[in-house]
């Protein structure tokens, strides 16, 4: 399993780390075969200032399985 988790880039390491920890945790729980999951912060950027050709990135709420 692989995502990207948004943050802000006012996020703090402590928040960052703690994001990337609760959605593994969501991620376990939802999908306990997952045995590697790949989880990499990614400054969260509105979709008008990145363009249209750039995928959204999934936000910690959204890192479910």
């Amino acid at each position: 399993m692989a995502a990207k988790i948004s943050v802000g880039a006012a996020d703090s390491g402590r928040d960052i780390a703690a994001a990337i920890d609760n959605a593994e945790s969501r991620i376990r729980s939802a999908v306990p075969m997952a045995r590697v999951i790949y989880l990499e912060p990614d400054l969260h950027r509105s979709d008008a200032a990145i363009g249209d050709d750039v995928a959204t990135s999934a936000r910690p709420q959204d890192a479910q399985a």
